[in-house]
């Protein structure tokens, strides 16, 4: 596909975009316990400037490390110590023709450690994980400084070399804690109407603007919905964005609050989700300003960008995820390749939020980038083998070709994916399915790999190939415990229901043991079929409700799914009956139609360790040695092959 409008340059204040794709501001966690810049971040965001985006933002920087913060591993921009780093940060992204700018933010009453927090008003925030603290109602002297903070970080900025910023007025932070009725319950001149509620971001735009003039392109980002009670709606944020329009050069287009789970669900969206969910509210608000908008939200692809930008929908199109799954994609959109997929599975941000370095599912060098900045050819030719051809096996292949090495894939099935085929099994599961395609299509066309499928490894074909290195990828096994009636007729593991989807004998009753991932997402298949569905699970519900992404949660209760937590499967009678105990080990009965067990996978080590012999160099990995997430299965077998 020709990108026309992906690769048009525009002019955004008084500089000159090369393309319309911006890295959007995601934490990676890799500052200094200083809030200075480090190597890892240099290298970090160095290499995504290089993949070609014109715009790589940095994500959420405080303005001041006492009140603003909201992550270990930020960047303080209310030290001159940054500027050094900063500098040296923007020497590298501009090298490669793009533009680096940062996210300037204060989070006011979800700031996420500390006992005090300051804020417009003493209304709580609902963060799950967060002690409650202490909310400091916002003097016009703590408001003078805050905003003086943010003019201040502006002057940082430029001094750093640095020509763009992007101001936080989204998500429920500071800015927006003023802005919306929901979080601002003041009775002076910051409080109120629209007109007051919206003069603490006025003033800070003034302030910015005062400070540092025209040196700075700034960047607005707003939430065009608060989708809350009581919050910020599209028609008030259109008002809004009429009052800075004068004020701003872009205006990014978001939505949601950090501090309700469920805006947050929308505000961040999985693979359970639409992609482009934001285009819309950013379409409405191209058609009342005249500065130019940009839009964030699940836009996973340049096929997308192109879509958003050739309907005049937006100008620019913000792209987290799909850029840090693979920095390459816009060269690559040039090139007319196929970029590696995201996910959706929000890994790099869940790390980043518990203040761990930036690390994603399906690029194994995502954060590492100092120490991984490319893969070297071998020193030595080796005869590499590898049994599986699952995702563990399929990147250990891929990474030992391109380092130079003789590799040869067995598989005793038909066709590459492994596990990785049930995970991409359910029809929602859009995002896993481009990435099985695009790894399984990878394979395939390497013409380095020898992929020998249908041929099942012993350990006397594989002594018979004297391999230099050997490495088992073989999987895990389904979890199926030894109980009474686990063999009966309406019993069914959740691989075949995954693999066959023979649901219209199943009838209307069904009982899923295992509220783990897989365990909820056959829920969510069930349901949208008009099963009646419980989900059982041993966890209790509070650690369920971190175990699986919360945006499904909320589809499974929407959906009527009813959850039976902190229970044990006991055993399964013949008249259609599954015996569980609770707790406190009463015993808890269900009927049903069909009882599908989730229970998880275990380790195949010991089927493994069979060909442990056969050479020195001998790997287990994946699955095989330790039941996982992709994210495992792709570090694993990158890891390994790194360092034959």
């Amino acid at each position: 596909m020709e990108y026309r409008y992906v690769f048009q340059p525009i002019k955004i204040g008084n500089i000159w975009i090369k393309n319309r794709i911006e890295l959007g501001p995601a934490l990676p966690a890799l500052a200094s316990v200083e809030g200075t810049v480090t190597r890892e971040m240099v290298a970090y965001y160095k290499r995504l400037a290089k993949g070609g985006a014109g715009i790589i933002t940095i994500g959420e920087s405080p303005i001041d490390a006492q009140y603003a913060g909201g992550h270990g591993a930020q960047l303080n921009l209310g030290d001159d110590k940054v500027i050094p780093g900063l500098f040296t940060l923007a020497e590298e992204v501009h090298k490669f023709g793009a533009w680096l700018s940062i996210e300037l933010n204060h989070r006011g009453r979800q700031k996420m450690y500390g006992e005090e927090v300051i804020a417009p008003s003493s209304v709580p925030p609902n963060i799950p994980g967060r002690t409650k603290v202490k909310i400091k109602e916002m003097t016009q002297e703590d408001i003078d400084k805050v905003i003086e903070g943010f003019a201040s970080a502006a002057e940082r900025c430029v001094k750093a070399g640095i020509k763009m910023i992007l101001l936080h007025g989204a998500h429920g932070h500071l800015i927006a804690q003023f802005l919306s009725p929901l979080t601002n319950r003041r009775i002076d001149h910051y409080g109120g109407n629209l007109e007051n509620r919206a003069r603490f971001a006025l003033e800070v735009l003034d302030a910015i603007r005062k400070k540092v003039g025209d040196k700075l392109v700034i960047e607005f980002r707003l939430s065009a919905h608060e989708l809350v009670p009581g919050g910020i709606d599209e028609n008030e944020a259109i008002e809004f964005a009429k009052m800075i329009e004068d004020k701003i050069d872009l205006l990014q287009i978001s939505c949601g609050i950090m501090s309700d789970m469920r805006s947050l669900s929308h505000m961040i969206r999985s693979t359970y989700s639409p992609y482009m969910y934001n285009v819309e509210y950013a379409a409405k608000f191209k058609k009342v300003l005249k500065k130019p908008i940009s839009v964030v939200g699940s836009i996973m692809d340049l096929d997308m960008a192109e879509q958003i930008l050739k309907e005049g929908k937006a100008d620019i199109v913000v792209m987290v995820r799909a850029l840090l799954a693979d920095p390459e994609l816009v060269n690559k959109g040039k090139k007319g390749e196929k970029p590696r997929p995201c996910l959706r599975c929000n890994t790099c941000l869940q790390l980043t939020a518990h203040s761990f370095p930036i690390r994603c599912s399906v690029n194994p060098t995502l954060g590492r980038e100092l120490e991984y900045s490319y893969v070297y050819p071998a020193f030595k030719r080796k005869k590499v083998i590898v049994i599986g051809g699952g995702p563990a096996g399929m990147q250990a292949a891929l990474t030992a070709a391109e380092r130079g090495h003789e590799v040869i894939i067995y598989e005793k099935e038909k066709e590459l994916g492994g596990n990785l085929r049930l995970a991409a099994g359910f029809p929602f599961k859009r995002d896993m399915q481009r990435f099985l395609e695009w790894i399984t299509e990878k394979v395939r066309n390497d013409k380095r790999i020898d992929l020998r499928l249908s041929k099942e490894a012993t350990p006397e074909v594989i002594k018979e190939e004297k391999p230099d290195v050997l490495i088992v990828a073989i999987g895990g096994k389904p979890k199926l415990p030894s109980i009474k009636g686990i063999d009966g007729s309406h019993v069914l593991w959740v691989g075949d229901l995954i693999k066959r989807k023979e649901t219209e004998r199943m009838g209307r009753e069904v009982v899923i043991i295992g509220g783990g991932l897989t365990g909820c997402e056959a829920a969510l298949y069930l349901a949208e079929l008009n099963k009646n569905v419980t989900v059982c699970d041993m966890l209790k519900w509070e650690d369920l409700f971190n175990e699986v992404p919360r945006d499904l949660i909320f589809l499974l209760q929407d959906k009527g799914v009813k959850f039976l937590t902190e229970v044990k499967l006991w055993s399964i009678e013949n008249n259609n009956k599954v015996i569980l105990q609770n707790k406190n080990w009463e015993v808890e009965e269900l009927f049903f139609d069909t009882l599908v067990l989730s229970l998880g996978f275990e380790s195949r080590i010991n089927e493994a360790m069979r060909f442990s012999t056969i050479c020195q160099d001998f790997y287990v990995i994946g699955d095989c040695k330790s039941p996982g997430k992709v994210m495992q299965a792709i570090h694993d077998g990158f890891n390994v092959a790194f360092e034959i």
